[in-house]
């Protein structure tokens, strides 16, 4: 988990991206479906996300993840039930990109995630944590609705277990 912080700062400070006129941040609300041999929950996540574009064609994008709300799994026929909630994940994506015009664009996404996801359950399981790391693909597109300002919503395969449908708005830092 320190060496990919310790990659995100270095590649996001690097006098490459330093160079590049287009950064951005952006915010999003994600809907993820979490899935196990036993069952499947959709914990809610909010997603901070970081980027620049090095060329019109081509961008680097680092996500972090923080979960805002937890989903009951039921884990057998007893009725044994189970919070899960995805705690935090983050990971770095290269984004290739074409604009259909100023007002829109398409892309793609590839990278890697560390996610980290917590189950609390009934007094018969004490609490566990599951961490892993994985890599990541999707695909998104970006409306301009004033300025600069640019809505986008996209569909990313973190994990074999965690997939996620994220909407939010993305704002370039000038």
């Amino acid at each position: 988990m320190k060496r990919l912080t310790v990659a995100l700062i270095a590649a996001l400070s690097s006098p490459l991206v330093l160079a590049v006129e287009k950064p951005y941040i952006g915010i999003d609300y994600q809907l993820g479906t979490y899935t196990e041999s036993k069952f499947e929950v959709e914990p809610e996540v909010l997603r901070l996300r970081a980027g620049t574009a090095l060329t019109p064609y081509f961008a680097i994008e680092a996500h972090a993840g923080i979960g805002t709300k937890s989903d009951v799994a039921i884990l057998d026929a007893k009725g044994t039930k189970s919070d899960i909630n995805v705690e935090s994940y983050y990971g770095l994506f290269v984004r290739p990109q074409i604009s259909l015009n100023d007002m829109a664009s398409v892309y793609a996404l590839l990278g890697s995630t560390y996610l980290d996801v917590s189950s609390s359950a009934t007094a018969v399981q004490a609490e566990q944590k599951t961490f892993g790391k994985s890599l990541s693909y999707g695909v998104g597109a970006d409306v301009k609705v004033y300025k600069k300002i640019r809505l986008s919503a996209d569909y990313i395969k973190y994990m074999d277990s965690y997939k996620a449908i994220s909407f939010g708005v993305r704002i370039p830092i000038e």
